[in-house]
């Protein structure tokens, strides 16, 4: 009867294990998504190659605060958080002051907060079990376009869920269509800017087409759908390094890498 009992009080601890996990994340998700915009206003010139740096001129907060101060107020937010969110930090070792901000950054460009805890087992029929735990969050202050983005190094492209090709600019027409509605009756004489013919989508072919088709300009198919996947792009921004090698590039936009 003990070793069931522990048992169930072990299953019933691993709950809690997970329950405080995952509010000590949903809240430290939130303090760094809010401080990052707080904080990135602060001396914002409107691009982001270089670290934000405070300049002690400027009548903003940044006059005021340095960078171990704004780390003060990046965890006090953090732990307010966790108060709001109700998280059960009585099952961590030392209570809320349990909870270990120390490695937590905000300088340059990014707001880092960085958490570690303990929680033990309360039943030692089994032994000492202790769990350390580390969590983290961490965002990009909001100080504008980065001139970085565009360096060979951290290149962006668009894609979509089931293209096969990645786009140099997110306003490609092969992204971007323009769709025009087409009575069915002048769909035999409709053709596209390579002055092809439609064929029908073989995606929405089995909608009924309520006496109306829907074309693109660049496009081979007519849609009975106007929502049609293949028209309607579900439009994705990834590093040119990982879509490289597995997908060709645009032969409208592409061409530019």
């Amino acid at each position: 009867m003990p070793l069931f009992i522990t048992l169930m009080v072990f299953g019933m601890f691993m709950f809690r294990l997970l329950q405080v996990e995952s509010g000590v994340q949903r809240s430290i998700d939130r303090a760094s998504r809010m401080m990052a915009v707080t904080l990135g206003n602060i001396s914002n010139d409107g691009e982001s190659d270089k670290d934000v740096e405070i300049n002690p001129d400027d009548a903003t907060l940044g006059s005021f605060l340095t960078s171990e101060g704004m780390k003060v107020a990046a965890i006090g937010y953090a732990q307010a958080n966790i108060s709001t969110n109700k998280v059960p930090t009585e099952f961590v070792d030392g209570g809320a002051l349990g909870l270990n901000f120390f490695d937590s950054e905000v300088e340059g460009n990014y707001i880092d907060l960085k958490v570690t805890y303990t929680m033990t087992f309360p039943v030692g029929l089994l032994g000492d079990f202790s769990f350390d735990v580390s969590q983290r969050a961490r965002n990009r202050k909001w100080v504008g376009y980065s001139k970085a983005e565009n360096t060979t190094d951290s290149m962006y492209v668009y894609i979509t869920d089931h293209g096969e090709v990645y786009h140099s600019s997110m306003n490609c027409t092969y992204l971007r269509p323009s769709v025009h509605r087409v009575s069915i009756d002048d769909l035999s004489s409709a053709r596209n800017s390579g002055g092809a013919i439609y064929y029908e989508c073989k995606r929405c072919k089995n909608v009924k087409p309520n006496g109306f088709v829907f074309l693109t300009d660049y496009g081979t198919a007519f849609h009975n759908d106007p929502n049609c996947t293949e028209i309607k792009h579900n439009i994705k921004k990834v590093s040119y390094e990982d879509v490289k090698d597995s997908m060709r590039p645009c032969s409208k936009c592409g061409q530019s890498h």
